[in-house]
């Protein structure tokens, strides 16, 4: 996408935040303001994820930034900027600014109209992406940049029945020529309606076009897409509801790729056992119907559990079933999957804080090629002095593929500085 063409999408949301009502300049507003600085270093012992050929290198990154935040009565407002300077001890060309940008905007219309708006962006050439969702790797520090963002209008009609249009935009380009740039539009429309206090149905539909590219080679075939969904919901009590629903996804490619559709049908459970302590489970099964090729099919899961206690808090879960890789460094199309994570913080001390997070999963495409990858972080952060910080952290990826081209495995350790002070007014 030309950067004429992104600079005018982002032009576009400047007039929604300028033209506010006046009830907004009014009401009581609240608002927080946090300057920081960040100074990182770090050692990585396989900068390009290379499987038998590993570069290790010293990286050195100062990281300025603010969050600004908006708070009253019909306007909630959220925005964060965080540019990072990076230096290789080694590899200096690969000597970059990251850049990390998001927005989020809420605005009462009316007593039954409500404006959501957000934003994220991210240009980066760290070869493992930290978007939520995104599994696929690169072995270069090539820079990219991956945008998504979100517009919904909400209609409130009643106790808890709403009516929300938008629209979903992401977009990924890569200065690496032999990776595809991509991005995907999305059209939705989402209904919540409560039959009573203890019923509710909810209607889902989605609509989604994507294009892809590349300067060098094939890029893989666009496609369109509809999602069509149907959930009921039952409320046991306050603190436990079950649910039960019906999803209908097809991909229609322009090229070769094969057209598929996928059935899938779930049941679900959860409930608030305390205010420390929560759990969710979803159990579920699907069938692929593709176009020529015999279909597949397979069982789903999703389950969390989640406790806080005195000093810090646990979640343990995982998830399985059907993915699509399309608008990743790696466009993987299709595969069925399952996995499992943990993630625990707990406070030592008053100033001293540890954390630790896990992962495995374990996925199969269509060619019946499989790959696991697992991921860890730990880390000790010490509070000092009401705005400082000093922090380390160890993070740990691998993949083991049945294409042994596609394993890695990668070490780093990280030491923090952080300064940041709130301003309220």
């Amino acid at each position: 996408m030309p950067v004429s063409a992104k600079l005018a999408g982002y032009l576009k949301i400047i007039p929604v935040l300028l033209v506010w009502p006046a009830q907004v300049l009014l009401a009581q507003t609240h608002m927080e303001l946090t300057p920081s600085l960040s100074i990182q270093g770090q050692y990585d012992d396989n900068i390009y994820l290379d499987p038998s050929n590993e570069q290790s290198d010293y990286l050195a990154m100062v990281r300025p930034g603010w969050t600004f935040s908006l708070v009253s009565r019909h306007t909630h407002l959220d925005l964060a900027y965080n540019p990072t300077f990076v230096r290789y001890n080694k590899e200096k060309n690969n000597n970059t600014t990251r850049h990390s940008g998001t927005l989020t905007f809420g605005q009462d219309i009316s007593r039954h109209f409500h404006l959501d708006l957000s934003d994220t962006y991210t240009k980066s050439e760290e070869p493992l992406e930290e978007t939520e969702g995104i599994e696929g790797a690169r072995n270069s520090r090539n820079t990219y940049q991956r945008n998504a963002g979100y517009a919904g209008l909400q209609l409130l009609f009643g106790p808890g029945n709403t009516l929300t249009a938008g629209y979903r935009h992401e977009y990924l380009e890569n200065k690496d020529d032999t990776v595809d740039d991509g991005n995907t539009q999305t059209p939705f429309a989402d209904l919540m309606v409560h039959l009573n206090e203890k019923n509710a149905v909810a209607l889902n539909y989605e609509y989604t076009k994507a294009n892809f590219s590349r300067e060098t080679g094939v890029a893989e075939d666009d496609y369109v897409g509809h999602a069509i969904g149907c959930t009921y919901i039952y409320n046991f009590t306050r603190h436990a509801s079950g649910n039960a629903g019906y999803v209908l996804t097809t991909r229609e490619f322009d090229g070769s790729s094969e057209d598929y559709r996928v059935h899938h049908g779930s049941i679900g459970f959860e409930e608030m056992f305390s205010p420390t302590l929560s759990a969710s489970m979803s159990v579920g099964y699907f069938v692929v119907d593709n176009e020529e090729s015999g279909n597949d099919d397979g069982y789903s899961y999703d389950a969390l559990i989640s406790k806080q206690f005195a000093h810090g808090h646990i979640d343990i879960g995982g998830e399985g079933g059907w993915d699509e890789s399309y608008l990743e460094a790696e466009s993987r199309g299709f595969s069925k999957y399952w996995s499992v994570n943990t993630a625990i913080e707990y406070r030592f001390l008053e100033p001293l804080t540890g954390y630790a997070s896990g992962s495995y999963r374990h996925d199969k495409d269509e060619s019946d090629q499989k790959w696991e990858t697992m991921r860890a972080r730990c880390g000790l952060r010490w509070d000092f002095l009401q705005w400082y910080a000093l922090s380390v952290e160890y993070t740990y990826a691998e993949r083991d593929d049945d294409v042994d081209t596609e394993d890695y495995r990668d070490n780093s350790v990280s030491l923090f500085f952080t300064a940041a002070r709130l301003f309220r007014w």
